[in-house]
């Protein structure tokens, strides 16, 4: 059964089918039921939704009340139905809005003005200028005098520029505390010259007034009787072209100054062809007033160059360019281009290079930086998933990328690699290295060559050459395994095998001693039940000939103590300490109690070596062999 999903307020956004996710709806994938795979759609969505849509540009599919955050403008904004607007109540923009409410604050950016919106009327808070035509209007300050008293001033500017102030006082300027744009004294006494406001309006640039330029007031002036030039001459009406009609001249216009000729509508200077240094210059006085380079073609006029003021753009056979030079139409360069700004944009399809080979990082002047200069340098592909980066750096001398490589085949090329020098070093089937210093893991291998040694299945076997030699520095541990297929030993140092080492330890000659005393007469071997049957039943307790290999020898010294003879001991009995035996007494009484009786107390024994005990011994050596898990009597060597 498919999804459902509604808004907030019930209404249907989509009928979402099963196994299916659906990326157009809305700005978040919704998953149908039973897709596989759907954890990282998911994830993204909780992404998007904790960054709220962060990008430099708008969601596509906003729903009413969905945040979105502004990279370019740096602001959280929502979607009203219509558009996205500042979520904090201040919109930026170059533009009025369209859809204000009552309490916006909307900034104008590009004429640097501040609006508020009262429900009805948008009314401008300041400055009375735009960003255009620059500070224009007073401004109060403070100004501090040599003798450190403060004084109220008003400053006059247009267009960002100082051109009067108004004091209420005369008083010098201290050098520190010194208005920009304004004159010095050129009467002052000290060095450098200080500054000197009069009381009244004072010309800010007073080293600039002349005779016949200046800051000047417009008007009629009812003492004048005409007008005095830089010398002293005075000209009447008569020697001057209307300024108020037409006026003609039989001679030729000359202007012998750089001001050079101004022409205007009413006293509205518009346009100033002059000369400054050796430049002449075409200059428009009107803020944000245009200019256009007119030319007829047929009936009409067209504008090959037209010079917006406001942005300052310039276009080619445009009236409205967007950007600094803006061509409508096919450019050809014959010289070399060269672009010194921070960007440069190419919004074309298809960009064409003819030569074959694209440098950068190269200076202003031509030449090559060095690798400080070239750190960070290399080609990004912007996206608003991430930027694709392919980036030199320094501090590693190589390039950088934050993506994979994916090498694909072609029918020239159907085995693509990397290769150092010319030498392949890695394709889809094969990597071809000399050293790897850092492997810390390599997955399972049907096979693998190491010099000579070749590893395949469970087997290592020896290419070139024979034997394999293993140093390990140390004990090896094979985790309870077993190791096989060892040869006989031969030299001191070779490996061995159990069944060699059983072998040898089971068929090593076994030495025995007994002690035959008691047992049948050691010297009758004839007898079935004599020394032999126990000697060899002695042998069978001790090692069983089932334990050791056939032919296995046991030698048996045995020992019988044959007799022991004592003789010349005497035994004597005295109350010294001179006989074998030494007997005490103590008196008593008798059993009537009418005397006292000796009673003997004690009997010890003292040493006597006047006699001597004489033990014969007898010694043979006997010999068994192992035979058929019994132990075979041999032969009997006497040994004394």
């Amino acid at each position: 059964m498919s999804y459902r999903i509604n808004r907030t307020d019930g209404e249907l956004i989509v009928d979402l089918t099963d196994g299916i996710v659906d990326e157009t709806t809305t700005d978040l994938t919704l998953i149908g039921k039973n897709y596989k795979g759907f954890g990282e759609f998911l994830n993204e969505n909780f992404v998007k939704l904790l960054e709220n849509f962060a990008s430099t540009s708008n969601p596509t599919n906003p729903l009413t009340g969905q945040l979105w955050y502004d990279k370019q403008d740096q602001k959280l904004k929502v979607f009203d139905g219509t558009q996205f607007r500042s979520a904090s109540g201040t919109i930026v923009n170059s533009s009025q809005p369209t859809n204000l409410i009552a309490g916006d604050i909307w900034i104008d950016n590009e004429n640097n003005r501040l609006y508020l919106f009262d429900g009805t009327d948008l009314t401008l808070v300041g400055p009375t200028y735009n960003a255009g035509q620059g500070k224009t209007g007073f401004e109060t300050d403070t100004q501090v005098d040599t003798n450190n008293i403060t004084h109220v001033i008003l400053k006059l500017f247009i267009g960002g520029q100082l051109y009067g102030v108004y004091s209420p006082e005369t008083f010098i300027v201290p050098i520190n505390f010194a208005i920009p744009g304004y004159s010095t004294d050129p009467d002052d006494i000290e060095f450098p010259p200080r500054q000197k406001l009069y009381k009244g309006f004072n010309v800010a640039r007073g080293s600039d007034e002349s005779g016949t330029s200046g800051f000047w007031y417009n008007g009629t002036a009812t003492s004048a009787k005409g007008l005095i030039d830089d010398v002293g001459n005075i000209k009447t009406a008569e020697n001057f072209m209307a300024s108020d009609g037409n006026a003609t001249t039989i001679g030729s216009l000359k202007i012998k100054n750089s001001a050079g000729l101004s022409v205007g509508v009413g006293d509205s200077e518009y346009v100033v062809l002059k000369v400054t240094g050796n430049t002449s210059i075409l200059e428009c006085q009107q803020i944000n007033a245009d200019f256009a380079l007119r030319v007829r073609q047929g009936s009409s006029f067209i504008n090959p160059i037209y010079v917006d003021a406001s942005s300052g753009n310039m276009g080619v056979y445009t009236t409205a360019p967007t950007h600094t030079l803006d061509v409508n139409g096919d450019m050809q360069v014959r010289g070399s281009l060269y672009v010194q700004g921070d960007s440069a944009f190419i919004n074309t399809t298809t960009l064409r290079v003819l030569d074959k080979n694209i440098e950068l990082g190269l200076l202003d002047d031509s030449t090559e930086g060095d690798d400080v200069t070239a750190d960070g340098g290399g080609i990004i592909l912007r996206s608003s998933n991430s930027s694709k980066d392919l980036i030199w750096n320094r501090s590693y001398a190589a390039w950088s990328s934050n993506q994979n490589f994916n090498l694909t085949t072609t029918p020239v090329n159907s085995q693509p690699c990397f290769m150092i020098d010319g030498t392949k070093i890695l394709d889809k089937d094969e990597l071809n290295v000399r050293y790897a210093f850092s492997l810390e893991r390599v997955g399972v291998l049907s096979e693998l060559t190491i010099d000579d040694l070749y590893f395949d299945g469970n087997s290592i076997q020896r290419i070139n050459g024979t034997g394999l030699y293993i140093n390990v520095g140390g004990p090896v541990t094979l985790n309870n395994l077993n190791i096989t297929g060892l040869a006989t030993p031969v030299g001191l140092t070779d490996a061995t095998h159990k069944d060699y080492v059983d072998t040898l330890v089971n068929s090593q000659q076994l030495n025995f001693q007994i002690d035959a005393t008691g047992l049948t007469d050691p010297n009758d071997i004839s007898i079935g039940d004599g020394p032999i049957n126990s000697i060899r039943s002695l042998i069978e307790l001790l090692r069983p000939a089932s334990t050791v290999e056939a032919g296995t020898v046991a030698k048996i010294l045995v020992t019988s103590y044959d007799s022991a003879t004592v003789q010349n001991i005497p035994v004597t009995v005295e109350t010294n300490n001179t006989g074998t035996l030494q007997i005490s007494y103590i008196p008593v009484r008798d059993q009537l109690g009418t005397g006292i009786e000796a009673v003997v107390q004690d009997i010890a024994a003292n040493s006597d070596t006047s006699g001597t005990v004489q033990l014969i011994v007898v010694r043979y050596i006997y010999e068994f062999n192992a035979q058929a898990n019994i132990w075979t009597y041999v032969t009997r060597t006497i040994f004394n």
